[in-house]
């Protein structure tokens, strides 16, 4: 309990004052020496008394006043701690986009994505591939590539897709729905015809970002389930593909890692080499040139034909080294013969710096470049047009001439098969292999042998497989012939 201390002393002077008022009255029946001692003593504290209260009103003020301090600093220690947690909570905010927030586009990137699969109730996710960025990259250079993925970014955001960036050419896009088949067809129809009305611009240069996209939909989200719905549908080059168990894909998978095992370790014990099959002129029925045509030996001698393992070499880092290889192998083979020879080249080779570097190496070292004729698909025109041209501008400086492989197959986009003034066509073995029972069929290769002539080319017939449709070509003014009729594929000693 608290004390007044004012009214302690008031009340102790009022006592001491009966006091002696009481020993005055009575101070004769009270011994004279006890009497004297009593007043003393009244007296000193009496005495005393303005001092004590003077002391505690100094005691009283220095309280206050350390008490007033004692406040303030309080406050203020209040005020600093209230600071503190805003900057390690704005610090926190910080390093946690640091973390979550790809640097480039500023979208969320593929932790915040996992981060938000495992704490919201998402039911769909989509991986977003950039099918042509890697081409635009590479031509307009690695500005231009980052201001494109910038602008696509941007794009997601004002069509309200909930984006995330993975990687340089990957993006997702996270559902609150399950979609079903159908719903994931709109969904990703309607996706790709939206980017295809809008244009990004490279330079000066207005130009397409084309997508393919893979699926995933269920309770629990795996990133690793869509990439591989993406993977699938990249291989069968359709727009999107969507995930399900009974695709059985992962056993593919397995399939597909078993084999890439057997390409590597053929590669090292030297067991990929190349056969070549003869092409003839359909004029003196001499031949003049070859194709060249890889071949994977198998532990067991079974000779493997390249489409039983190029494309799922084409998946690996090794890939650029089977290459470089057929590529050595076939110019050692003729360096010291005098035909013409042929070696299929795909948009990978020449986006690889390294196997550029060994085509103008080896060429020149073997003294083949005016006598080599690359292959290039009429696929890989169409879709990599500028890579490709500069590609053939590279290689004719240097002597080498291009054919265009499978031509009349898919897409047959004569004006820029002009403006990259190629020396030979070489024409579809499905278009060629009808041309006995088909007028239609016979009629398309008549057209492309007339444009073959008309833009100063070459027509070469693939799959001529019997002598019927040798003599048919002859016919039809086609320069060359190859096939099962005019030899097999096999090594040139």
């Amino acid at each position: 309990m608290k004390v007044d201390t004012k009214k302690f002393f008031a009340a102790l002077l009022v006592f001491c004052v009966t006091v002696v008022a009481i020993a005055v009255h009575d101070y004769k029946q009270v011994d004279n020496a006890v009497f004297e001692t009593v007043a003393k003593a009244i007296i000193m504290f009496l005495g005393a008394l303005p001092f004590m209260l003077l002391y505690r009103n100094i005691l009283t003020r220095t309280v206050d006043a350390l008490s007033d301090e004692m406040d303030a600093t309080n406050e203020k220690l209040y005020e600093t701690t209230n600071l503190l947690e805003e900057k390690v909570e704005e610090k926190t905010k910080e390093l946690l986009d640091e973390g979550f927030i790809d640097p480039l586009t500023h979208l969320s990137n593929r932790h915040r994505l996992m981060f938000d699969m495992d704490r919201y109730a998402y039911r769909t996710l989509i991986i977003v591939y950039l099918q042509n960025f890697k081409d635009l990259n590479h031509f307009f250079g690695k500005d231009i590539g980052e201001s494109l993925l910038q602008q696509f970014a941007l794009w997601l955001e004002r069509m309200n897709y909930n984006a995330y960036r993975l990687g340089n050419t990957e993006f997702a896009l996270l559902i609150e729905d399950e979609y079903s088949y159908n719903e994931v067809s709109d969904y990703c129809e309607n996706f790709i015809h939206q980017l295809s009305k809008h244009s990004f611009t490279a330079g000066l240069e207005n130009v397409p970002l084309t997508v393919q996209m893979g699926v995933h939909t269920g309770d629990k989200l795996s990133l690793t389930y869509a990439d591989t719905a993406l993977q699938f549908a990249i291989e069968t080059t359709k727009p999107f593909s969507m995930y399900t168990t009974h695709d059985d894909l992962e056993s593919k998978q397995q399939r597909n890692i078993k084999t890439a095992q057997n390409i590597r370790e053929a590669f090292h014990t030297g067991r990929i080499i190349c056969y070549y099959q003869a092409i003839i002129s359909t004029f003196d029925e001499k031949i003049e040139k070859y194709e060249t045509l890889s071949r994977l030996i198998s532990t067991d001698d079974t000779i493997i034909p390249p489409h039983d393992f190029l494309a799922i070499a084409q998946k690996t880092s090794l890939y650029p080294q089977i290459s470089q290889e057929i590529i050595r192998q076939t110019c050692e083979t003729f360096k010291e013969r005098t035909e013409s020879f042929t070696i299929h080249l795909c948009a990978l080779d020449i986006k690889n710096h390294s196997t550029m570097e060994c085509i103008k190496e080896v060429i020149v070292a073997t003294n083949t470049a005016n006598r080599i004729i690359f292959e290039l698909s009429e696929e890989d025109i169409y879709e990599h047009y500028l890579l490709v041209s500069h590609f053939i501008q590279q290689v004719k400086r240097l002597g080498a001439k291009i054919a265009i492989d499978n031509f009349g197959s898919s897409y047959s986009n004569f004006d820029k098969i002009i403006h990259l003034e190629v020396d030979y066509l070489k024409i579809d073995g499905s278009l060629v292999n009808k041309i006995m029972h088909s007028q239609r069929h016979a009629q398309i290769i008549k057209t492309i042998a007339s444009f073959a002539n008309a833009i100063g080319a070459k027509s070469i017939a693939e799959n001529v497989e019997t002598a019927e449709i040798l003599e048919q070509i002859k016919s039809m003014g086609i320069h060359f012939a190859q096939g099962f009729h005019i030899g097999e594929p096999k090594p040139i000693s």
